[in-house]
């Protein structure tokens, strides 16, 4: 291992276009912040290519925050048309446009033009080979391919789970040894607030206005919110005084519109709220008013949500994937995802049994302690430091 210092580059493209309100984002956000909180001693390169400029207020805010780190920015706007030329002739290496570093590393499975042979690849799911149904076919064809040309001339892997790492050695074939599990956590704002900090404004501000259950994730089919929906019409029609509302939050995805038929067609889509992207300031007070989390997603690499929840002292029902397996442990209740009524029965057992509500409250407050972004940091910096010559 080298005691040298360090020039870490870290490619941010995905906060820069999509933002922290995505699980890669949040990855890239909270990952940069903790590296530079541990580590005094090494350079950081920020670089990224983007083709809007809403997101960038993010990245000088971390320079802005940490001023005494030495901290590099490489940004370059470009256009859509012009960022698939790019890509597609992989020319100029960003290492012509002034970038310079000693490992790169790339959180989210694509890796941008460059000279650089020190590379580390974050992978968080093969979602897209896992359940192709779910995604359009030019999708899973370019990132397949770029995915399978990625591991094999990256020097390491960083996977989210084991599960990811079982999936890139099945679908890859690849040596395991080169596949590092880093789990990540929850940003530390989503935490239990005292009954003086509770805002009810932020519930009516979404026209919620009674008890809720609460789920969070992008729109789209394999985070299985039809099946929720369908759950939530059961408990309605076979439960007399279930007086909740389902209330989903996130943004709207890929092949959603089956989702949204879901609730039109629902005899009790009043109390079925989708409120859309919400700032993190708005989505902690929405966690800790809620009365029980669901997350029925088909997969997940890691799952963010779930574990948001959870830091914030709420009882967690999810599906079984074994990737919500290993975060939520033994501290929430796991169910096969197309399992209706199961779901239903688990919900009202819930609901109905306040000893059985505070005991999961507390199990998720001691499981969340097994994730923390100062770990996950430490550990990706180990990584650099050993893949950098």
């Amino acid at each position: 291992m080298t005691d040298k210092i360090l020039r870490i580059g870290i490619d941010v493209s995905t906060l820069l276009n999509h933002g922290p309100d995505i699980g890669a984002g949040r990855y890239i956000l909270n990952l940069v912040k903790n590296l530079l909180k541990i580590d005094k001693k090494n350079t950081y390169i920020l670089t990224g290519r983007y083709i809007t400029e809403e997101h960038i207020r993010h990245i000088y805010d971390i320079k802005k925050s940490f001023k005494n780190s030495s901290i590099e920015l490489r940004l370059y706007k470009t256009s859509q048309g012009k960022l698939a030329i790019w890509d597609r002739l992989r020319f100029p290496p960003l290492e012509f446009l002034g970038f310079k570093a000693d490992v790169l590393h790339c959180p989210d499975y694509l890796i941008p033009p460059t000279l650089n042979k020190n590379i580390i690849l974050t992978i968080h799911d093969l979602a897209f080979m896992r359940f192709p149904e779910f995604n359009f076919e030019w999708f899973i064809k370019k990132y397949t391919r770029e995915v399978k040309k990625n591991i094999q001339i990256s020097k390491k892997i960083i996977a989210d789970s084991k599960s990811t790492k079982n999936d890139i050695v099945n679908f890859f074939k690849i040596d395991s040894h080169k596949i590092e599990v880093i789990y990540l956590a929850s940003d530390k704002i989503f935490k239990p607030l005292s009954l003086n900090r509770i805002d009810k404004n932020i519930t009516k501000k979404y026209k919620i206005y009674k008890k809720y259950i609460l789920s969070v994730g992008t729109i789209e089919p394999r985070k299985n919110f039809i099946t929720l929906i369908k759950v939530f019409n059961r408990l309605k029609q076979k439960k007399t005084g279930f007086d909740y509302k389902l209330v989903i939050a996130g943004r709207t995805g890929w092949k959603s519109e089956t989702t949204y038929r879901e609730r039109d067609k629902s005899p009790y889509r009043e109390d079925i709220l989708f409120i859309g992207r919400i700032p993190d300031s708005d989505l902690v007070q929405i966690y800790n008013q809620a009365e029980l989390f669901i997350y029925p997603s088909l997969f997940e690499g890691f799952g963010l949500p779930p574990l948001e929840a959870m830091s914030c002292g709420l009882p967690v029902i999810a599906s079984n994937c074994p990737a919500l397996k290993e975060v939520i442990g033994n501290a929430g209740i796991t169910i096969p995802p197309k399992n209706y009524d199961e779901f239903r029965k688990q919900i009202l057992y819930v609901l109905q049994n306040s000893s059985v509500k505070d005991a999961l409250k507390k199990k998720s407050l001691i499981r969340v302690n097994k994730f923390n972004w100062t770990d996950t940091a430490r550990k990706t910096l180990e990584i650099y430091k050993k893949s950098s010559f």
